[in-house]
């Protein structure tokens, strides 16, 4: 099984947070006039009386569906001492439940040329199944029987704890840039969720006991907590009625989430983490509101202006220029609470840490007193436009964006709502969200050097 991680892009193959510019939506494009055009995407919607949530997109090219059931529940519902149990809980429900004994569900999914896994985020965890049209029933009758019926055998329960436990290892323990962005979101981040991993803490995982994963799911896990997802060739009214069938007489219930602010940051942090590394690494993590917040598309264009893009101001200047930095980049993490930019530097040794800093800030700066052209925006809405024509491959991106916006924002057309504001964006825009959000105070720097470098401006240091 796979959970969502929140680490660095480039050196990682999988990023967990998808930004607007990396395949956003299905749909055909007007180059003529530099706008984004997306045509409405149909899809069926059925809400049934005790709250699950219904999307239906309904493609018949190939005779194939996937069900998904997505639970509104993720590491950002986590209190203090139980981090990690949405991740636990998602193997849990591979177990086996009081109709299927334990591989059963794989078994039966195998058994008729399917697939099935699972995944936790921030916001959520999902489980699917991909199927022969033919067995819809089949993948709806697993989910419903995984959000009601669960068994929880103390043994195997412990069995599958040592599981994780050991994934946290080799994922982030074992991993120096994984544990160095760990110990940085600590810094970061004084309340907020965002403190920990999706994985959670070891010694949590550790003390997580089977009454406490129980009363868990039976808090989240509930039909109106769920979204059911159905796509590929099915026919909207079937999978209603079989929803009905399946899930109609489980009950709501009462979902209580945690409220945590983080603290306002008034002034700039930093941490110095020692690693088994060859070269070093900056991350610096800006504090941002929401991911829905109407200044979040500018806060991305400037991002790709300043750092992305092969001519942006960082790779010219730092990387071509002055031979400073292998490489750069940075994202934006929208989320339904309040998100942070990321941007990674890559010096080409530990004596120019310091001077790369500066030149960023310097480059910032630039960025701010000088504004961005009309070219520079240009160059990066003709990215979006290229990704949209490579997304018109994959319809399940687009379905997903639609879910995300459901999600995150209770909002299936945020995806439009995105759109617009790329086509309405102005130099201005940019500039400002830079010189509101790009700024010390709210900025923490995470220095992750080699072993026995010295310490950087009498910063703390943290050995591994």
């Amino acid at each position: 099984m796979k959970f969502f991680r929140n680490y660095l892009r480039f050196i990682l193959a999988v990023l967990l947070t998808v930004s607007i510019f990396s395949g956003l939506v299905l749909g055909e494009t007007a180059a003529n006039d530099g706008q984004i055009n997306i045509p409405e995407i149909k899809y069926s919607f059925f809400k049934l009386d005790n709250g699950l949530e219904i999307f239906v997109f309904e493609d018949h090219q190939v005779p194939l569906v996937e069900v998904s059931l997505w639970y509104k529940v993720g590491s950002l519902d986590e209190p203090e001492g139980l981090t990690g149990i949405s991740h636990l809980l998602e193997h849990t429900m591979f177990l086996g439940t009081e109709t299927l004994e334990k591989d059963q569900i794989h078994q039966l999914v195998k058994k008729v040329g399917g697939f099935n896994n699972a995944v936790t985020s921030f916001t959520y965890t999902k489980y699917y199944e991909e199927l022969p049209a033919s067995n819809l029933e089949l993948g709806i009758a697993i989910e419903a029987d995984r959000m009601r019926n669960l068994k929880f055998d103390p043994e195997e329960f412990e069995r599958e704890k040592e599981v994780v436990m050991q994934e946290r290892r080799r994922s982030i323990e074992n991993d120096a840039i994984r544990s160095a962005y760990e110990e940085l979101m600590t810094v970061a981040f004084q309340r907020s969720p965002l403190r920990h991993q999706i994985i959670g803490w070891m010694e949590d995982i550790k003390g997580i006991t089977v009454e406490q994963i129980n009363s868990f799911y039976r808090q989240y896990y509930a039909p109106n907590n769920a979204v059911l997802v159905v796509s590929g060739a099915a026919e909207p009214q079937v999978v209603k009625q079989l929803a009905e069938r399946y899930f109609g007489g489980y009950q709501p219930q009462k979902i209580e989430r945690i409220a945590v602010t983080e603290p306002e940051q008034n002034e700039e942090r930093s941490i110095v983490i020692k690693k088994l590394i060859n070269i070093p690494y900056i991350i610096m993590i800006y504090k941002l509101p929401a991911g829905n917040h109407p200044e979040m598309t500018a806060v991305e264009f400037a991002l790709e202006i300043l750092v992305n893009k092969a001519s942006s101001r960082i790779n010219t200047e730092l990387k071509q220029k002055q031979e400073i930095i292998l490489g750069a980049d940075a994202w934006v993490h929208r989320l339904p609470i309040p998100g942070y930019a990321q941007i990674v530097l890559a010096p080409v040794g530990t004596d120019q840490i310091e001077e790369v800093i500066r030149g960023f800030d310097r480059e910032l700066k630039r960025l701010i007193d000088t504004g961005v052209s009309a070219e520079e925006i240009g160059a990066v809405k003709k990215a979006v436009l290229k990704e949209l024509a490579f997304a018109q491959r994959d319809p399940g991106n687009f379905k997903n964006r639609i879910i995300y916006g459901h999600l995150h924002y209770n909002n299936a057309g945020q995806y439009q709502e995105e759109i617009r504001a790329i086509n309405e964006l102005t130099p201005e825009d940019i500039v400002r969200a830079a010189e509101k959000y790009f700024v010390k105070g709210k900025r923490t720097i995470g220095y992750i050097v080699p072993q026995g470098r010295k310490s950087i401006n009498n910063r703390q240091d943290i050995e591994p």
